[in-house]
């Protein structure tokens, strides 16, 4: 069951990157392969804790990929938290937890810890296969995205 962890620097702040995250709904204006976000039962659960579903789809003609899944999702303002989980559709787990922090010197770095099991036979090879690949296409989403929103 794979397990990887990535830390990343930012130039903007750690707000910023976890409103950026957040906005689960928006995923698929910039990530590649999401042609479908949702967000669906919001509840601010406390101050500044939110919990909703979010749905993501996802599409790879050439490799026949066309799954969808929904992640139950806390994301919490107050300590720059998002924690994500699955146990649908091409994932058998899923857990997906971010933290964000400000650095001293300006900007700030985010912590993405990533653990899964992936039941869909394609998306396990593309995985296999091209997981370095796959995350750096994903992280330099979020940055060129992050640019566009507050660059």
């Amino acid at each position: 069951m794979p397990r990887h962890e990535l830390m990343r620097d930012s130039k903007y702040s750690a707000k910023q990157m976890f409103d950026m995250a957040a906005d689960v709904a928006s995923y698929h204006e910039f990530l590649p392969l999401v042609y479908e976000s949702l967000i669906y039962g919001e509840q601010e659960e406390t101050k500044g804790v939110l919990t909703f579903k979010g749905q993501l789809s996802v599409r790879q003609k050439k490799l026949r990929i066309d799954e969808s899944f929904i992640s139950d999702v806390i994301a919490n303002s107050n300590e720059l938290t998002i924690v994500s989980t699955s146990s649908s559709g091409p994932v058998k787990r899923l857990t997906n937890a971010w933290k964000f922090v400000d650095l001293p010197g300006g900007g700030s770095q985010s912590k993405m810890v990533l653990d899964y099991e992936i039941s869909s036979f394609a998306m396990r090879l593309v995985m296999r296969a091209s997981y370095d690949l796959v995350m750096t296409k994903l992280t330099e989403a979020f940055e060129k995205r992050a640019d566009q929103l507050y660059g």
